[in-house]
């Protein structure tokens, strides 16, 4: 898997994937930004709320419940100080469904978060980050 961060102006930059899909990241206005794209630590959360998510509608799929509106919130606290890495995040899963079944929905979600969504177990393991950089003509 691989993906590029292209610089735009100022602190706005277009992250792009292998697909081609885009998505604009900015910083606030207050930090010099625009203000116009999803700060990074943004899209950090929107990805494990995201990889949640399809996991648990998978999940919930599979076990032949049904969904009528689902959505999740998540919410970060950063640090202060930097590096202003996230100290806590919360992840709220809402669901409407008929029928639904607590012990269903309990278990997707376990799964989530404990065996497939990858985004969660990045963050709570210790993945190795290497770089290198290179001076174009």
């Amino acid at each position: 898997m691989k993906a590029r961060v292209k610089w735009v102006d100022g602190k706005q930059f277009i992250g792009i994937n292998e697909r081609n899909s885009a998505v604009v990241m900015d910083s606030l206005k207050e930090a010099g930004g625009e203000g116009v794209g999803i700060k990074p630590t943004e899209l950090l959360l929107i990805s494990l709320a995201g990889c949640t998510a399809i996991d648990v509608i998978s999940i919930l799929a599979k076990k032949k419940q049904t969904v009528t509106s689902f959505s999740v919130e998540v919410e970060g606290t950063q640090r202060k100080d930097y590096p202003q890495a996230f100290e806590d995040i919360r992840i709220v899963y809402k669901l409407k469904g008929e029928n639904l079944d607590i012990a269903a929905v309990h278990r997707a979600i376990e799964l989530s978060e404990t065996k497939y969504c990858s985004v969660r177990a990045t963050l709570t393991g210790h993945p190795n980050i290497t770089h290198t950089f290179e001076i174009e003509p």
